[in-house]
This record gives structure tokens, C-alpha cells and sequence, in this order.
């Protein structure tokens, strides 16, 4: 079964396909748990009520691949429709996060976290850091004077680009640690650590099931480029903090001293093939810990997205995975970069007199998005989608509401 905002290719393998609005998901999961739970709801659909069914006739075998973009309250609904489903320490069944970014659970677990310390260990209030957008927004407002951005152009990966291009003006001191030097970083650092590749890593990946893998160099660093932990580790001297890291070994050691569940862990466990650290004997009892507390069976009442005046349309997201600049450097990827387009559905392009291939513009607050238009039958009626990461001004990042006018160029 397939719940999506936007169509895939995945969809004509689905025995049921759902279909909801952009930001609905945790409306959406909050009814599919209000029917697993045997709740009358008025309004409640019967694709609801056949889901409930389907999951609750899967056996033993089943499993949820959810997004990490899809927010924390949807989130909180997720876990309530896995617990009343019975998934927790069922071999074969369970939820799979698919992070937003590659190790995204590696690096939560290690503590990259404004709220968490390593293991998820939960931050006392004076301790908390501050995520992104709070990043930008302390940046914007002179709070923060220095910025450092860590395998990441913000203009371009992030939300509200609007923000983070005041931010990055407004900072006295703007770090970069980038493999390839985009334009947002051409134009707002101060300084630039060339970074490794993918190729030139080596360290350790968790997969999104909990397996550690090794990742090991392929080629060797060029020029004056260093390990990305070899940079933080010298400036961290330089600033009178000696974190005692000489090599990979040293900070693999650090890890798994700072990990609870990856205690004892060593290199020649993991091997070739890896090793999922919850099937650990000695990690079971902290695996058990971060599982209850990340769990909650409380209900709650989901607002939904706003709805639309006439002649609005609800705004989608999605990155295309050609959408990098990786490409934009390679001459023999250049043919793969995406050129904007805005995803609606045949009925919404009827009423706005928008043929495929049209040229269009989309408006929000006096920011306006030059695309073409694509209609797809499957993209929801009321919606439609456009794409991030793009490089230049025409990126959905410029775009902060969740409402958007669309006008034929």
C-alpha cells in the first residue's frame, strides 16, 4: 500500500494507492490510528477504513517506510498506528525512516541534534542548541555573528532562502567545508575548507534498519584536501580545545565510547558486511530505553493544512535526484539538470487554462517562480508540486507558505 501527497513510480505496484494533500500527513495518520483503534469518526473515508484493514490482515511481515520529511506531529501519529498494530520486536516488521539526507540516522545517533546528545540522550533546557531555521533566524537578527556551514550551501539545501541569504549577509564570518564551491558560497563565504568527496571518506554509515557499515577510501585526497574530522579537530585546537583526535581510529573509538548501544563495537565486528547494533546482546537494554521513549500512544487531534481560496493551489516539494551540483560541474551529467517544473492535475490546469508545456508563474507574497507546466493525472486535485535544490532563484526554497497562485506566463 502506498499514502503519498505526489505520485511515484512505486504506485502501479500498489495493491491500494492513497492520495492526500501536501502537509495532510499527519491528518491523514491520525485517522488511519483512529480506525486501527476502532474509533468512530464522522467523515472518515472507506480507503481509510480498507487501509486500517489491510494492515491489520499483513501477519508478521509488516512494515512501514515512512519520510522523514513528513514532521513530527505526523510523526507522533505514526508511532501511535505502528504500537496499535503490535510492530515492536516483531522479527520482519517495524517502521523504516528514510532520512532526508544520506546517514541522517547515523548522525542522529551520534548526537548531531539541537536536543540530543550522543545515543539521543535528551539535552538539560540550558544545553539545547538551536536547529536550522532558528540558526538562520538568530543569524538574520545579529545574534550569531559566525556561521559554519558543514557540506552544505543553505541558499540552495534549505528552507526559506529569503532568510538564510539575510542570515548569511548579516554574519561576520561565514565558514565553508564544501567539496564543490556553488554560487551561494562563492558569494557569501569568508573562508572555504575544501572538502572529500564520497569517494575519499572513510569513517562509518547506519543504515536506516540500524545496520553500522564501513565506509573506506576509494581514491585518494587530492591536493590540500583533508579529512573532513581532521579540519574540526585542528581549528578545535587552535581554539584551545584539544578533542585528542589523530586519526580515523581516534575518532571511531570516540564514537562508540559516546554511544551507549555501540559499546564495545569494534571494527573487525562490522566487518565487510556490517552489523545492525540492535540485534547486539549488550545494546539490547539501550535500544529497549531509546525505543520507549520515542514512542508515545497518545492521541491528538490534527489540524490539516490550510485550505485554498479560490484560484490557490496547496504547494508540494520534492528534490529531483539530478537536482546537484555535482552535475552542474560534470560536463557529462549536465544534460540531467532539471529545469523547474510545477506538477498539477488535469482538472486545476483545466480551470486555470494551463496546457502541458505551458510556460507559467507562481506567485506567493510578491515572490514569483518561473516554470513549465506538467499535468499528471495523478497528482491531487487542489495541489500541485515544485522542486527544490535547483540552482538560481528558481528553486521552491524561495517559497515559505504553504498556499500558492499560478498564472499562465
Amino acid at each position: 500500500a502506498i499514502a503519498s501527497a505526489r505520485p511515484s513510480t512505486l504506485d502501479p505496484n500498489a495493491a491500494q494507492l492513497h492520495r492526500y494533500a501536501p502537509g495532510s500527513e499527519a491528518v491523514f495518520l491520525t485517522e488511519l490510528a483512529a480506525a486501527l483503534a476502532g474509533e468512530d469518526r464522522p467523515g472518515r473515508t472507506e480507503a481509510i477504513s480498507d487501509l486500517a484493514g489491510l494492515l491489520r490482515d499483513g501477519g508478521e511481515d509488516v512494515v512501514i517506510v515512512w519520510s522523514e520529511r513528513i514532521g513530527s506531529e505526523a510523526a507522533a501519529a505514526l508511532a501511535r498506528v505502528a504500537a496499535l498494530l503490535g510492530l515492536d520486536g516483531r522479527d520482519g516488521a517495524g517502521v523504516l525512516e528514510i532520512p532526508s539526507g544520506a546517514n541522517g540516522r547515523g548522525l542522529r545517533e551520534a548526537g548531531v541534534r539541537p536536543d540530543c546528545g550522543p545515543g539521543l540522550a535528551p539535552l538539560p533546557g540550558e544545553a539545547l542548541g538551536r536547529d536550522a531555521p532558528a540558526i538562520a533566524q538568530a543569524a538574520a537578527d545579529g545574534e550569531l555573528t559566525a556561521l559554519y556551514l558543514f557540506g552544505t550551501d543553505p541558499i540552495r539545501d534549505q528552507p526559506d532562502r529569503a532568510l538564510w541569504e539575510t542570515a548569511l549577509h548579516s554574519a561576520a564570518l561565514v565558514v565553508a567545508h564544501a567539496s564543490i564551491l556553488t554560487e551561494g558560497l562563492r558569494e557569501h563565504a569568508s573562508v572555504i575548507f575544501p572538502a572529500e568527496s564520497y569517494a575519499e571518506k572513510e569513517g562509518t554509515v547506519v543504515h536506516p534498519d540500524g545496520r553500522l557499515q564501513r565506509q573506506r577510501i576509494a581514491i585518494a585526497h587530492p591536493d590540500e584536501v583533508r579529512s573532513g574530522w581532521a579540519v574540526v579537530a585542528a581549528l578545535a585546537s587552535r581554539a584551545g580545545v584539544d578533542i585528542d583526535a589523530r586519526h580515523s581510529t581516534d575518532v571511531f573509538a570516540d564514537l562508540v565510547a559516546a554511544v551507549p548501544f555501540y559499546e564495545g563495537l569494534t571494527v573487525d565486528e562490522i566487518g565487510g558486511r556490517g552489523v545492525r547494533w540492535p540485534e547486539r546482546e549488550s545494546a539490547a537494554a539501550a535500544a529497549n530505553q531509546v525505543a520507549d521513549d520515542a514512542v508515545s500512544e497518545e492521541s491528538f487531534a490534527a489540524a490539516g493544512p490550510a485550505l485554498p481560496n479560490e484560484g490557490e493551489l496547496r504547494l508540494g516539494t520534492y528534490r529531483p535526484i539530478w537536482a546537484a551540483p555535482e552535475c552542474e560541474i560534470s560536463p557529462a551529467l549536465k544534460f540531467l539538470i532539471p529545469d523547474q517544473q510545477l506538477e498539477l492535475a488535469p482538472s486545476d490546469a483545466d480551470w486555470l487554462g494551463i496546457a502541458h508545456g505551458d510556460e507559467v508563474t507562481v506567485a506567493q507574497n510578491g515572490t514569483r517562480i518561473n516554470a513549465k507546466a506538467f499535468v499528471r493525472s495523478s497528482v491531487p486535485a487542489g495541489s500541485a508540486f515544485l522542486a527544490d535544490g535547483i540552482e538560481g532563484e528558481q528553486s521552491a526554497n524561495a517559497l515559505t507558505e504553504p498556499l500558492i497562485e499560478v498564472h499562465k506566463a
